[in-house]
């Protein structure tokens, strides 16, 4: 039997292992021809058209098949000779067939039925499956022909697992997997073949060195011990296949049975395939390990893992990181290694071909090893050469000194085993040379061949090696500066000088040895200092000076603006480095234009940088509250516990993650937005008590890229800055206006650009001490304009390259410095600009997949040229030279590239950074929209709507809102998702009303699209019911009531026909508020009531998929109060007031409470009281302000004006009212305008401002007319009548009593009909008329419908007592 490799050999020719058993026996004397007919009932079912192949083991046919006019495959299993085993072989084959016959799969052959044929009596019969027929070829064919590239590997292995996955999770194992079992058909679609056949030899198998079916280089550890067999002895096969595709070579290649075996059962790990192809991925690698782990229990877990493993390799594998072959044309700088055969020339005849052939091969094959175990690449096979490269494709930062320890390699390899010819033994010559080529690859390049190299460097090295002669290696005296101290070299002298080549003369040195003890030491590349500050003298002096403030208790804000490039950045860094890190806190915070709708986005992150710098950024929030305590408590920045838990839950709230799944954005939990007070407090209150401690210097960067709730924040902080002994300093570029009011402690420092004479300064100070001629200083200064970020940048591209070269716009100066990096670095300065100004070198080392050690000096390199540069946060990271490098970086890619990127970027991210997942879903979203795929990024932007609902940030969820409406628009089934389109449109609706008002043009839009999603689907359109709530109530909201009084009629008739009490409750609300602001009281009452009749069927809330909602009992209640109120029905009314207000505080909703207070304060304001006014209106705005309801803020702000005027503090109240009126106006919630503005002019009489306040009066009598809003017209005539009366004009104003208390009476509005009376009594009085002012008093108070203790009653009798003796007036009442 020898060594076995004949059996080996034997066994790797057969196409599976179940035949060569039965290709033992005896053929039989013969087999189906063409034109012969067989199967079926009557044997002639199967018409065999031809011999598709065959061997020793049987054959295969193309036949039609008669019954369903197909053509199949008929595979005949030849019989070993007559015998029980023989006999029973067709049952068995035939059950088992069956078997798999189940298996359904585009990845596994489909077997349609078993059949046997025999010929003579005597013959044996020979069973036979009949199976689809395929066009095509096998896997093993295809692997004797070409290597595939690593896409298309990745995509054939795929087919094999997903085949592999569905026999597996249906019991049947292969047990014989190799690449002839795998088909590859035409169309290229993998089929496994032969499946689950070969484990039917099982024991009693007559090959002895077998211990069970497979094929040996693809059989698993416990195949060759015999052990049971699962899926995972198909995984290990797997691996193999995989590993061969990928390398071109088995694990364990040329060895016989024995050694195999012994290998195999061995516990050193399988070779990693980055021994055989070092420019493999990392992961790709680890891949191949995770199939040919030998123990099966550490095995991947199964076929369904790995397809979906092989999935995302294929993905992730975007064109920076496909093989070498896929990058397309690269400018690379390597050490190439050339290795030469000597001696040929020597040999008095030519070798046999044969022989030649054998021992190139040889050559090469022992070339290769040497290579790849220093992780070199094989870039050509030139017959009696070997070109290798180091540095391309994977770079590393020692590939000189690798190439010269692979030459010396070389050497010893065939110093041990030389080539030979026939009588004749060769050496080997190596020249290495280093210098920078062109890979490139040609589209018939593309299956998988090396890349060709333009320019000279190959010639080069091929000429070094020559020179070298035998047994030596020649270096250039480029590699030698490279590697010199590590090596022993002298000058290599030879007999002729040495030509130049192509221009360029050659110098070599010959290697001697390595140097034995070598102490290797990191040169620190140079970074760039950075430029003293030129120009900025007299804002440093103000920062400064600031700053001494701060630290006296007298602390401030400074926003310094100034266009792109200006200096913000380098002003602010100056004053820093003035700071003394042990005396005070620096607390540096970052905006991202990506985060701009991320809520509390730089202050989640500089709060995870100062108190959390190391660990995960994903933490339970056990875990996360503990860790606060514990470290702020030892900072000594706890002392009120009850108060400090509120302050460390806030904090646990904002850093802790958004779960995955996205809930709807009007179901969020209460207790959260009611905390988000708490949560700017504690904010404030965590820089207040370190300020105790150290003074603090707080830097907020661009923040015109700042969310609406970090700006919230820092207005808070703003209000409290005074007294502490805070600075903090924001930069914003020119445009940004900040949303806070102006303030003591508040200053603006603007940034202009420099003076000629500064310019200059800096142009010098950029040279680093290189003269450069006042003509070029000049140039410079006049094409830089005084920009810093100019001067620098065209001044260090100026030394970099010949005089005179300048670019005459920034964009090209930019583009030409990022052109002229390294391909390596060029990838880095992309990856940064996809994900934004900043990033971790963590993102990009996973993003890369480099190592630490080619991924630091790549980043230091950019760094060092400018283009990037260390932020000061505590976690290492990068951010671009200036935002403009970043986009002129971005702009070079085409879009393809871009969409590559960002999807690559969104995989990593979703996989490797769960923290980003879940705080920054807005983050995915926009990488996903970028790269195209809409789906997924509809995903992201939905968790982002749901985080932002959460943290109570509505600017930033209406943000998201309409992108994910862009998003949903975009698909292809956008016509089939318009449940998903309304709840979007329902929830942008609200919360733009909530934040913005009526009188926003896209509620116009939002609204318009969901009527015409109406139209088109009609009652069957999904959250149709929400859609007519919240317009009926935009509409009343806005003052269109007659538009909302159809649309309540509508609601009422859908719920009556739907039986649904919300909807029926909401519709006699709609038309109950509706009535009141028609004038129609005593109708409004009568429609609440009846929506009250539902509360004993089911509680109702208002929206139940909002946020906005409110509890409609506590809400209608105080509306009650309000109408009863007028009626005169003082003390029904607040019985319902108290009662709603109580109900309201039990549930602690914000919109429940808000919205009830705006009808008690109204009632309290009718009612006269001030003082409850003033309480009522504080506790509605808290309210109002943490559930983001504006409109509703403003209405109860303009009643506080009221309530501080009539308690003394006239101009502020008056200044409160204004305020209100005007905000309203923008907002368009026109029904609330008209009285605050009665209001309003009330408050200007009072201070003499008679005629400011009866045009207003006059202008809001104006807007209740156009709206149709009789409901408090009677108290603006009043109004008016009593600023006519200030103005004397008497006549007028008693018109306007008169007229206030006819249409006070037509209401029934008791109240307002009382107080326009007593009005007019005093009018009367003091016009002389005191007997008609009586008459007209006691008419008044007998007919009364007012509670006696209402404030008006008690009014008119005082009146009254003024006019009548104590018994006249006793008789009177």
């Amino acid at each position: 039997m020898g060594d076995g490799s004949e059996e080996l050999e034997d066994f790797t020719d057969f196409s599976d292992s179940f035949l060569k058993e039965i290709a033992r026996a005896q053929m039989p004397s013969r087999v189906p021809t063409p034109g012969a007919r067989l199967g079926g009932r009557d044997e002639h079912r199967f018409e065999v058209l031809d011999t598709l192949g065959g061997g020793a083991m049987g054959q295969v046919f193309r036949a039609l098949d008669a019954e369903l006019q197909r053509v199949v495959a008929l595979k005949f299993f030849l019989p070993r000779g007559a015998g029980t085993r023989e006999e029973a072989l067709g049952a068995i084959l035939r059950q088992e067939a069956r078997a798999i016959a189940q298996l359904d799969h585009e990845n596994i052959v489909r077997i349609f039925d078993v059949g046997e044929w025999g010929g003579a009596p005597w013959e044996p019969l020979v069973p036979f499956l009949v199976m689809e027929c395929l066009d095509g070829e096998s896997l093993g064919s295809l692997l004797r022909r070409e290597r595939p590239g690593l896409r298309r590997v990745l995509s054939l292995m795929r087919g094999v697992a997903r085949g592999l996955a569905h026999a597996h999770e249906r019991g049947i194992v292969h047990r014989d997997l190799k690449p002839s079992n795998v088909f590859l058909t035409r169309q290229g679609t993998v089929k496994l073949i032969d499946f689950g056949l070969a484990h039917l030899l099982g024991s009693g198998s007559h090959v002895p060195y077998l211990p069970t079916a497979g094929t040996p280089p693809y059989m698993a550890p416990e195949q060759w011990r015999g052990e049971p067999q699962d899926a995972r002895t198909d995984l290990w096969a797997a691996g193999v296949m995989l590993y061969e595709l990928l390398t071109g070579e088995l694990p364990y290649p040329s060895v016989n049975l024995e050694e195999l075996r012994a290998r195999v059962l061995s516990p050193e790990p399988v070779p990693s395939v980055r021994e055989r192809a070092p420019e493999l991925p990392e992961e790709v690698a680890r891949l191949v390990s995770s199939l040919l782990t030998k123990e099966p229990g550490r095995r991947l877990s199964s076929a369904t893992v790995l397809a979906e493993r092989l999935q995302q390799l294929e993905t992730q594998l975007g064109p920076w990181r496909e093989e070498p072959l896929a990058l397309g044309p690269q400018r690379r700088q390597v050490t190439l290694v050339s290795c030469r055969l000597v001696g040929l020339e020597r040999l008095s005849e030519k070798p046999d071909p044969e022989d030649s052939l054998e021992m190139e091969e040889d050559f090469h094959r022992k070339c290769s090893r040497v290579i790849q175990r220093h992780e070199g690449f094989i870039t050509h096979w030139l017959g009696q050469e070997v070109l290798a490269s180091f540095g391309y494709p994977v770079a590393h930062e020692d590939d000189s000194i690798r190439a010269v320890r692979a030459g010396l390699d070389l050497l010893k390899c065939f110093q041990k085993e030389p080539p030979r010819l026939p009588g004749h033994a060769l050496s080997v010559g190596v020249g290495i040379h280093t210098d920078a080529v062109v890979f490139t690859v040609s589209a018939q390049q593309a299956s998988g061949t090396a890349p060709a190299i333009q320019g000279e460097a190959p010639q080069l090295a091929s000429r070094l090696a020559g020179l070298a002669g035998p047994g030596a290696v020649a270096l250039s005296s480029n590699t030698l500066l490279l590697v010199r101290g590590a090596f022993e070299t002298e000058p290599l002298v030879t007999q002729d000088p040495l030509a130049p080549v192509g221009g360029q003369r050659l110098d070599a040195w010959r290697v001697l040895r390595e140097r034995e003890a070598v102490m290797r030491f990191e040169r620190v590349l140079a970074t760039g200092t950075v430029s003293r500050l030129v120009g900025r003298e007299r804002e440093l002096r103000m920062l400064l000076s600031l700053w001494e403030e701060a630290q006296e208790g007298r602390g401030s804000f400074v926003l310094v603006r100034g266009e792109a490039g200006i200096g913000k950045s380098r002003l602010i860094q100056e004053l820093i480095s003035r700071l003394s890190p042990e005396s005070a806190y620096l607390i540096q915070g970052q905006c991202w234009p990506r985060l701009e709708s991320s809520a509390f986005a730089p202050i989640v992150d500089l709060l995870w940088r100062r108190f959390l710098p190391h660990g995960p950024r994903v933490r339970s929030r056990q875990e996360l509250r503990g860790y606060l305590e514990s470290l702020l408590g030892a900072l000594g920045l706890l002392r009120e516990p009850e108060l400090d838990a509120r302050y460390i839950e806030g904090l646990v709230s904002l850093l802790s993650p958004v779960g995955a799944e996205v809930t709807s954005v009007m179901a969020l939990p209460l207790e959260q937005r009611e905390s988000k007070r708490w949560l700017l407090d504690a904010l404030r209150a965590l820089s207040s008590r370190m300020a105790e401690h150290r003074p603090v210097l707080t830097v907020m960067e661009d923040l015109h890229w700042a969310d609406p709730s970090t700006l919230e924040l820092l207005g808070v902080m703003l209000e409290h800055i005074g007294e502490e002994r805070v600075l903090v300093v924001l930069s914003a570029r020119t445009g940004f206006e900040p949303p806070w009011p102006p303030r003591p402690g508040f200053h603006r420092l603007e940034l202009g650009r420099l003076s000629a004479e500064s310019t200059s300064a800096l142009v010098r100070e950029a040279a680093r001490g290189r003269a450069l001629p006042e003509k070029r200083v000049a140039q410079l200064v006049a094409k830089t304009e005084g920009i810093p970020l100019f001067v620098e940048e065209m001044t260090r591209l100026m030394l970099e390259r010949a005089p005179g070269a300048i670019p005459l716009t920034l964009h090209e100066l930019l583009a030409s410095r990022l052109d002229a990096l390294p391909p390596r670095q060029r990838v880095l300065v992309w990856f940064g600009a996809g994900v934004g100004r900043r990033f971790t070198g963590a993102l990009l080392a996973t993003l890369t997949r480099r190592s630490e050690a080619e991924l630091r000096q790549d980043l230091a390199s950019l760094v060092a040229a400018g283009i990037f540069q260390r932020d000061d946060s505590e976690e290492p990271g990068y951010q671009f030279h200036h935002a403009l490098l970043q986009d002129v970086a971005w702009q070079a890619l085409p879009r393809g590239r871009r969409r590559e990127f960002h999807r690559h970027i969104a995989q990593v991210l979703e996989a490797r950074f769960p923290e980003v997942v879940g705080a920054q879903p807005e983050v995915l979203a926009h990488h996903y929209t970028e790269a195209g795929q809409f789906e997924l990024a509809l995903r992201y932007r939905m968790r982002a709507v749901a985080l932002s609902f959460q943290r109570w940030a509505y600017p930033e969820a209406i943000q998201h809102m309409r992108q994910a409406l862009a998003l949903l628009r975009s698909l292809p089934d956008a016509s089939r998702r318009s449940g998903e389109e309304m709840m979007l449109l329902n929830s942008l609706g609200m919360a733009l009303i909530g934040t913005q008002g009526y009188d926003v043009p896209e509620l116009e839009q939002t609204y318009a699209r969901a009527l015409e999603l109406f139209k088109q689907e009609g009652e069957s359109l999904p959250y149709l019911d929400q859609l007519w709530m919240w317009m009926s109530g935009y509409f009343i909201g806005g003052g269109r009531f007659s538009l909302a009084s159809e649309l309540a009629e509508r609601i009422l008739a859908l719920g009556r026909r739907r039986a649904d009490t919300m909807l029926s409750a909401y519709a006699y609300r709609c038309l109950a508020v509706i009535s009141h602001h028609r004038g129609e009281l005593l109708k409004s009452l009568e429609l609440l009531e009846q929506a009250r009749t539902f509360y004993a069927e089911e509680p109702v809330l208002a929206a139940p998929l909002s946020g906005l909602w409110a509890d409609m009992e506590a809400v209608d209640s105080s509306f009650i109060c309000l109408i009863r109120l007028v009626l005169g029905d003082v003390q029904r009314a607040w019985q319902f007031g108290l009662d709603a207000l109580a109900r309201a505080r039990r549930l602690n909703h914000p919109g429940t409470l808000s919205f009830a207070l705006i009808s008690l304060t109204r009632a309290a304001q009718l009612h006269r009281d001030a003082q409850r006014t003033l309480e009522w209106t504080q506790e509605g705005m808290l309210a109002a302000s943490k559930g983001g309801f504006k409109p509703s803020e403003e209405i109860l702000r303009g009643f506080r004006g009221w309530a501080l005027a009539r308690l003394g503090r006239r101009k502020e109240g008056l200044e409160l009212l204004r305020e209100s009126v005007e905000q309203l106006k923008r907002m368009g919630a026109w029904p609330s305008v008209p009285y605050l503005q009665g209001l309003l002019a009330e408050v200007q009489g009072s201070l003499g401002q008679v005629r400011e306040g009866r045009a207003l009066v006059e202008e809001a009598l104006q807007c209740t007319n156009k709206l149709g809003d009789r409901f408090l017209a009677p108290e603006l005539h009043r109004i008016r009548g009593e600023l006519l009366r200030l103005r004397g004009e008497n006549g007028e104003a008693m018109r306007c009593f008169l007229r206030a208390r006819l249409m006070a009476r037509r209401e029934k509005a008791a109240l307002l009909e009382l107080r326009a009376t007593v009005a007019l009594a005093r009018l009367l009085r003091d016009t002389g008329n005191d007997a008609q002012a009586r008459r007209t008093l006691v008419r008044a108070c007998h007919e009364c419908r007012v509670d006696t203790d209402a404030v008006d009653f008690q009014d008119a009798r005082l009146l009254l007592e003024q006019f009548s003796t104590p018994q006249e007036g006793l008789v009177a009442w």
